[in-house]
């Protein structure tokens, strides 16, 4: 995967005819969206699984991903990769969907800077959906609990912009994920309890 991932990176997307970009696109999306939702059932958040990532259809996001779209990875990546960092796609993604970790950052303007806040359950649960879902999406046959969690490690050991609090929720239920192969830990009675070990409530 690495290897066809660097590969990739090489070409520019219009190798791609725009066809097969629209239409890898569309179909990597629903694809996505299944799996978000199948997860997200298990989890008792179907709504949010049903509704999950519509703002990919926006003007904005599709159409910067069907230009970005390579078939391995992200177009968003494609895309940031190919810009200095810069996507549209992404700003427009991030602020309208709370299971994305970037959107729970607030105090811009205090002089100690921005800091991340504590995501709410049911937004956590999603992302842990989400994560899943992706990797089933992208990896397709090469999926499984394991190199999910080995994800989750790298990304960490990279920094990521969460709370102490939200990293151990996610190190917890990814790890207990990898070593039981067992879906049924997202149920609600099962993933809340990690959540609330890690996530001090409001008050």
């Amino acid at each position: 995967m690495k290897k066809n991932q660097e590969a990739a990176a090489e070409l520019p997307e219009e190798r791609l005819p725009f066809l097969r970009r629209l239409l890898g696109h569309t179909w990597m999306v629903l694809r996505h969206k299944y799996w978000v939702f199948h997860y997200a059932c298990i989890a008792g958040i179907p709504w949010q699984g049903l509704t999950h990532d519509l703002s990919k259809f926006s003007h904005i996001e599709f159409w910067e991903s069907v230009r970005y779209y390579n078939g391995v990875y992200s177009p968003i990546r494609r895309c940031k990769e190919l810009n200095n960092g810069y996507s549209l796609a992404w700003i427009h993604h991030k602020g309208r969907n709370l299971h994305h970790y970037e959107a729970w950052w607030d105090n811009f303007d205090r002089p100690e800077g921005p800091q991340p806040i504590d995501m709410p359950y049911n937004y956590a649960a999603e992302m842990v959906c989400d994560c899943l879902a992706a990797a089933r999406a992208y990896g397709r046959k090469n999926f499984s609990y394991q190199a999910e969690y080995e994800w989750w490690q790298r990304k960490r050991a990279h920094a990521v912009a969460m709370t102490e609090h939200m990293q151990g929720f996610m190190e917890e239920a990814l790890s207990t994920l990898a070593r039981t192969e067992d879906a049924s830990l997202l149920r609600p009675e099962n993933l809340r309890p990690i959540y609330d070990r890690h996530v001090p409530p409001r008050q």
